[in-house]
């Protein structure tokens, strides 16, 4: 079934860059071309998607606090009254720290303190780790929201890091009591006003060689999110970082014609019959969750 009219989405992902500073045993190596995106493409593709969303999270691959132009990129998100969220691996918070504070766009910050442990042991994590403190500290001033993640190590497999983290944010909060023991994967804590905390075990990208699964299942990719690459590739969700499913190109196309393209209605329609068309989705664990 061909959709006359676009729904307006919960968020769109928009993936400023697929550059980071870390090379995190978690994250997929993506093949992709290493690019940043321009301020006017950028501008183009805010006006592409104007109506079709409230929120944006700048967000799939990379680190978006290395981009040169954020502070442009911001700007044009606040000129079209988008509330942005932001994903970063926490150790560009001091150089970034005043232009974020000062953004009327930024809604949350996303601080996956998971990547912190793929830095050296010692002055190297606990300087990370001081900056991050340092920018919640200032943040809690604001109407801004944190939200920091500990997705990364089972009980089994912790390294000390996850302990050593949770030792260091219950003292940064002066918690009554320690955190070991109060998280449960997948379910997050707050630790002060506008400030959580999340745990949930080391996640594992849904590209090959990833087993299959099985068709069965269903996803929300589609249906409250898409997610736009940085060089305009249209995709399901924020979890193909390597464009499996490539629907279209929003510099060419509306994003209304690539969401109801025949792929994406298939997929779709996929998901309301719990039936998965695409093998990127039939190796996805994230959907077991629904």
């Amino acid at each position: 079934m061909i959709l006359q009219s676009l729904k307006k989405f919960k968020k769109i992902y928009l993936e400023i860059t697929n550059r980071c500073n870390l090379s995190c045993s978690f994250c997929h190596r993506s093949g992709r071309t290493k690019a940043f995106m321009g301020s006017e493409d950028f501008r183009s593709i805010l006006g592409k998607i104007e109506g079709h969303t409230d929120h944006l999270a700048l967000h799939v691959l990379g680190e978006p606090l290395l981009h040169p132009e954020l502070e442009e990129l911001l700007a044009l998100c606040q000129e079209h009254g988008l509330k942005v969220n932001l994903t970063t691996n926490g150790t560009l918070l001091p150089q970034s720290q005043g232009l974020l504070l000062a953004s009327p766009a930024l809604r949350q910050v996303n601080i996956s303190l998971h990547g912190l442990a793929e830095l050296p042991d010692g002055p190297d994590q606990e300087t990370a780790l001081a900056g991050v403190f340092a920018f919640i500290q200032e943040a809690m001033r604001t109407p801004l929201f944190i939200s920091l993640r500990l997705w990364n190590l089972s009980a089994a497999e912790d390294n000390g890091h996850n302990q050593h983290t949770l030792n260091r944010i219950t003292d940064f909060f002066a918690l009554a009591e320690p955190l070991t023991g109060r998280l449960t994967p997948g379910h997050g804590l707050t630790l002060g006003p506008k400030v959580f905390l999340s745990q949930n075990a080391r996640f594992t990208w849904p590209h090959a060689p990833a087993p299959n699964l099985g068709d069965k299942g269903t996803c929300r990719g589609l249906r409250d999110h898409v997610a736009i690459l940085v060089d305009g590739t249209v995709v399901p969700c924020c979890l193909d970082g390597e464009a499996d499913i490539p629907l279209g190109n929003i510099h060419s196309q509306s994003l209304a014609d690539i969401c109801n393209s025949p792929r994406a209605t298939a997929i779709r329609t996929g998901f309301t019959q719990r039936r998965l068309t695409e093998p990127l989705c039939r190796r996805c664990t994230f959907r077991q969750s629904f």
